[in-house]
């Protein structure tokens, strides 16, 4: 897997700020590839249109752009999720974080 860059979620602060504009990277997700490294959906941490209270998170990949795979919750009054946040809502063993 190509994660030179990207940070394992099991290893992220559950106190580490996410952004809105994270990417968020979901292996084995069943693609029938060869290469295991590219069975992945990036997802992009976004705002939801009048909702003060969450993020989603929303697909990049080509055939499922814009569709999201759930919600976090932000860390009121800031304006960024916490990593606790993250962990509840993704798989662990198989997420990474962009963090750019």
């Amino acid at each position: 897997m190509e994660t030179d860059c990207w940070i394992p979620l099991i290893n992220f602060e559950d106190d580490g700020k996410i952004w809105v504009g994270t990417k968020v990277r979901l292996y084995n997700v069943g693609f029938n590839v060869k290469d295991k490294s590219l069975d992945y959906y990036d997802y992009l941490v976004s705002n939801i249109y009048e909702n003060k209270d969450y993020f989603q998170l929303t697909n990049l990949s080509q055939g499922k752009a814009g569709n999201f795979i759930c919600v976090m919750k932000k860390d009121s009054p800031n304006h960024y999720a916490l990593g606790k946040s993250l962990k509840e809502v993704m798989e662990l063993e198989n997420t990474y974080l962009l963090l750019e």
